[in-house]
C-alpha cells in the first residue's frame, strides 16, 4: 500500500472542499447585502427626517438588519424624566420582524447555495451538497451578526431608554436563517427535476403567493376603509420623526403581518397575550379573551365584511401551488394529484412555520408588561392542511389535463 488517496475519493474531498468555500463567500455576501440595504434605508430616513445624528442612524440600519434576522432587542427603563412612575430599572423586550428584508435576504442565500451545488457537480447525495452549503454559508454570518450585533446600542435621554440587541440571539437566527436559505437552494439545485424538488417548489410558490395576495388584500382594504386608513396615517404623522420610521418599518414588515393574517384567513384565531389571555383576532371579529381584555371589548367587535374577502387567500394559493408542483414535474394521472398534495402539505407546514416566524414580541414603555401574538396552534394546524390538501389537489387536477396521453384510436369496421 502506497498511502495514496484514490483519485475519484480526492475529486470528492476537493469539490466539497470548493463547495464550502463558495457557500461561505456566498453567505457572507448575502449578509453584506443586506447590511448595505439598511444603511441605505437608515440614511434615507436622515435625510427625509432628521432628529438624530448620522451615527445613530447607522445603528439604526444595523438594527432594522438584525431585526430582519430575528433578533431580539433588550431595552432598559432607568431614570426617565419622562416616565416619573418607573421605580428604579424596568427591562423590556421586543421582536418585530421587517420581513421584505427577510425574504431578500433568504433568496439571496438560496443563491449562495444554489452556486455551491452547481461547484461540485457529481459530489454525492443531495442532502450532502444541501448540508455542506447550509454549514458554508451559516458559519460566516454567525460571526458577523455577532460582531453587528455587539455594535448596537441606541439611548434615548427623554425616556431614559436604553436600546440593545441580545447578541446571542442575533448570532443564532442569522446562522439559522442563512443555513436554512442556502440549504434549500443547494437541494433544489441538486435534485433537478426531481418529484421532490417540484413538490417543495410549489409549496414555496403557495406561500408565496398567499403572502403576496395578503399585502395586495390589505391596500385593497385601505382603500374601501379610507376613514380608517386617514385615521392610522394621521396618528404616524403626530409623532414626527419616530412615526415616520415606524411607517416604514410597518411597510418592510408586510410579509410578516400576512404571515399572521394567513391564521385567520384559513379560520382560525391568532391570540394576543399579556400577563394572560387578552384577545382572540378570528375571521372576523375581535373579541376578549380573558379579564384584561374585557376592559376594551366587552362584547365581540365585529370586523368589516371586506375583510372576507382575505378568507379566499389559502385557497387560491394552495391551488397555485399545486399547479406549479405538476408543471414542474410534467405528470399527469394519479401521479400528479399525489404531488399536489404533496405541495398542500408544504404550504401547510409553511404557514404554521411563517405565523410562528412572524410572531412579534412587544413590551410597552407605559406598561412594562410583554405582550405576544401567537396563533391557536392546532386549528392554524388543521385548518391550513385542509386548504392546503384540497387547493393543491384541485390546482394539481388542472394543471394535469395538460398531460393526460392521449387515447388511440380506435379500429373501425368498413
Amino acid at each position: 500500500m502506497n498511502g495514496e488517496v484514490p483519485p475519484g475519493r480526492a475529486g470528492a474531498l476537493m469539490d466539497r472542499g470548493g463547495a464550502f468555500g463558495v457557500a461561505a463567500v456566498g453567505g457572507a455576501v448575502a449578509f453584506a447585502a443586506l447590511m448595505a440595504v439598511c444603511q441605505v434605508l437608515a440614511q434615507a430616513q436622515h435625510l427625509l427626517f432628521g432628529a438624530f445624528g448620522v451615527w445613530s442612524w447607522a445603528k439604526i440600519g444595523l438594527l432594522t438588519a438584525l431585526l430582519s434576522l430575528r433578533a431580539d432587542v433588550v431595552g432598559t427603563v432607568q431614570g426617565s424624566p419622562a416616565l416619573r412612575f418607573a421605580a428604579g430599572s424596568t427591562t423590556l423586550r421586543w421582536r418585530l420582524v421587517p420581513m421584505v428584508l427577510t425574504i431578500g435576504f433568504l433568496w439571496l442565500a438560496a443563491w449562495a447555495g444554489r452556486r455551491a451545488a452547481r461547484s461540485s457537480q457529481g459530489g454525492g447525495h443531495p442532502l450532502i451538497a444541501s448540508g455542506l452549503a447550509a454549514a458554508g454559508a451559516a458559519i460566516p454570518v454567525v460571526v458577523l451578526a455577532a460582531i453587528c450585533s455587539s455594535l448596537v446600542t441606541l439611548v434615548f435621554p427623554s425616556l431614559g431608554l436604553r436600546l440593545e440587541v441580545d447578541v446571542l440571539s442575533g448570532a443564532l437566527w442569522a446562522g439559522g436563517l442563512t443555513a436554512v436559505g442556502a440549504g434549500t437552494g443547494a437541494y433544489l439545485e441538486a435534485t433537478g427535476g426531481r418529484a421532490a424538488a417540484a413538490v417543495l417548489r410549489g409549496g414555496l410558490a403557495a406561500y408565496g403567493g398567499a403572502i403576496g395576495l395578503l399585502v395586495v388584500g390589505v391596500f385593497v382594504l385601505a382603500t374601501l376603509e379610507p376613514a380608517v386608513t386617514r385615521a392610522y396615517v394621521d396618528e404616524v404623522n403626530g409623532l414626527g420623526a419616530p412615526g415616520g420610521a415606524l411607517l416604514s418599518l410597518h411597510l418592510l414588515g408586510l410579509p410578516a403581518q400576512s404571515a399572521l393574517l394567513l391564521a385567520p384567513a384559513s379560520g382560525s384565531c391568532l391570540e394576543i397575550v399579556g400577563d394572560g389571555p387578552m384577545f382572540d383576532l378570528c375571521p372576523w371579529r375581535l373579541a376578549a379573551s380573558g379579564p384584561a381584555g374585557d376592559a376594551f371589548f366587552p362584547a365581540p367587535l365585529a370586523l368589516s365584511p371586506s375583510f372576507w374577502l382575505l378568507s379566499a387567500v389559502p385557497a387560491i394559493a394552495a391551488m397555485l401551488g399545486g399547479r406549479r408542483a405538476v408543471s414542474e414535474a410534467s405528470v399527469g394521472g394519479r401521479r400528479a394529484l399525489a404531488l399536489g398534495l404533496a405541495a398542500g402539505s408544504v404550504f401547510a407546514l409553511l404557514v404554521v412555520i411563517g405565523v410562528w416566524f412572524a410572531a412579534p414580541v412587544l413590551t410597552p414603555i407605559v406598561v412594562p408588561v410583554q405582550i405576544s401574538i401567537n396563533p391557536a396552534w392546532s386549528s392554524t394546524a388543521i385548518t391550513a392542511l385542509i386548504w392546503g390538501a384540497g387547493g393543491g389537489v384541485f390546482g394539481a387536477w388542472l394543471a394535469a389535463r395538460r398531460y393526460a396521453e392521449p387515447e388511440l384510436p380506435r379500429p373501425t369496421s368498413a
